[in-house]
């Protein structure tokens, strides 16, 4: 068996069972990079420090380097007992090192370590996470555009409510995407934190300078406490928060396309590539890419609820506990990338029935609000207006012919034939104000997107 890096307290090696059921190493095996990238960064700063011989540090980068490339090329991989990743990495060095690699773990613990890997992969993927998301608002306005004239009905409680277009409700979820690109810009902050030098909870007698560290890894800040540093895993709690409200806007998203592509609506099809079949019945389309991402974010709710659990009334400093929580964090993260480019590639499969779309945004009454309005505008209070509309619906729907000027104005005698327009773009032009669905409103909406997704690529 593999000598543990903690074996020189005990006699006896772990129970084959205690070592395989307290391994990480096929989960934290994705942090191997980045551990790699600390070790190389913690080398130079014992040199600094004058407990590392400046020669031995580019023996330990060129190590690291190599262990690295076999990795990825197939040459090399964790043995059954290596405890993680970290344990991994410093048993490789010292058989490839010697002594060198003997050294390297002076002044640092594993609790500093591995916050400090989880730290860099937090950061590294919630800039990837911002980036996916500035692609898929992208993606988005690029549709929108074509369709900013393109009425189709609103909905409230999935009722026909009022005229929008199609350009204003997919704005509608870009702005809710533009919110999670924020959001994972901050949990990259959060993350940008070094904990290294921080020990098992105390720091440490030996001459090290945390500077070195923090600068060599990019970090912008480094830890304040050390106590607090090697247990703190809010920066991970921000990720999986925004992935998993990532992911409830995409389900959201999923579930338009999905009631969109049905017959019963026909607003909407899914090209061949983006659609699947039935293995019986020969004629269905189905929107399965939605569907998914809407099943796959069923999850992600889950997932913020056990890293909240795993935190939950932990006493400080670092408890093994902590262990669980890449996997939470990993499948999180994975997750919300996936439904994110299944659903920037969703979005520009579909083509749209404009008519189709119209003539749900004419039917139903769509124009009783603004005829309400127009009775307000004429001075009549606002409660006296929505009742006579009310009741002119009623008598519509009841009774299909046509009214006479004299039935219209027994509902309000300040009830006018044009307030009766039904025609939805006329009453999506009148909404014109910031915010609304008006063409030149909604252009400046999507220029703001355009210009916010061009930020999150880019940062």
């Amino acid at each position: 068996m593999t000598e543990q890096l903690w074996s020189g307290r005990f006699a006896q090696d772990p129970d084959p069972a205690m070592a395989r059921l307290t391994s990480s190493i096929t989960t934290d095996i994705r942090l191997l990079p980045y551990d790699l990238m600390a070790t190389k960064a913690h080398a130079r700063a014992l040199v600094k420090g004058g407990l590392l011989d400046p020669a031995d540090e580019s023996v330990i980068e060129d190590a690291c380097d190599a262990i690295l490339a076999d990795v990825d090329g197939g040459d090399l991989s964790p043995a059954p007992d290596d405890e993680d990743v970290h344990s991994f990495v410093e048993r490789v060095l010292t058989e490839r090192t010697g002594k060198t690699g003997r050294r390297i773990h002076a002044g640092r613990s594993r609790n500093d370590l591995v916050v400090t890997s989880f730290r860099l992969w937090c950061r590294a993927a919630a800039a990837q996470l911002a980036a996916t998301t500035g692609r898929l608002i992208d993606t988005l306005v690029e549709v929108a555009a074509d369709h900013v004239e393109t009425v189709m009905p609103g909905y409230t409680h999935l009722q026909r409510a009022q005229p929008v277009t199609l350009a204003f409700h997919l704005a509608a979820h870009g702005y809710a995407l533009e919110r999670d690109g924020s959001r994972f810009r901050r949990a990259q902050e959060a993350a940008d934190v070094s904990g290294l030098g921080a020990g098992a909870l105390a720091t440490s007698t030996l001459a090290l300078d945390r500077a070195v560290t923090t600068a060599e890894l990019g970090f912008s800040a480094v830890f304040a406490n050390a106590m607090d540093a090697v247990s703190d895993r809010d920066f991970a709690a921000e990720l999986v928060f925004a992935a998993g409200l990532c992911c409830q806007h995409l389900s959201r998203l999923a579930t338009d396309i999905v009631l969109w592509t049905t017959a019963e609506f026909g607003f909407a099809r899914l090209s061949d590539e983006w659609s699947t079949g039935s293995s019986m019945m020969p004629q269905k389309r189905n929107p399965d890419m939605a569907e998914l991402i809407r099943g796959r974010a069923a999850s992600s709710g889950a997932e913020i609820s056990a890293l909240l659990g795993l935190l939950h009334g932990l006493p400080l400093s670092y408890n093994r506990d902590l262990q669980e929580d890449k996997e939470i964090v990993f499948r999180s993260v994975d997750r919300a990338a996936g439904c994110l480019e299944g659903m920037t590639g969703l979005v520009p499969a579909l083509t749209f029935d404009k008519e189709a779309m119209r003539a749900a945004a004419a039917a139903g009454g769509a124009w009783a609000t603004d005829a309400a309005e127009a009775l307000v505008a004429r001075g009549v209070p606002f409660r006296d207006a929505h009742n006579a509309i009310g009741r002119l619906v009623a008598r519509l729907e009841n009774d299909v012919r046509p009214l006479e000027d004299e039935e219209l104005s027994a509902f309000h005698p300040d009830l006018r034939r044009e307030d009766l327009n039904a025609d939805p773009a006329a009453s999506v032009a009148r909404r014109s104000g910031p915010g609304g669905p008006a063409p030149d409103a909604l252009r400046a909406q999507l220029e703001e997107l355009r210009v916010r997704a061009a930020e999150l690529l880019s940062a």
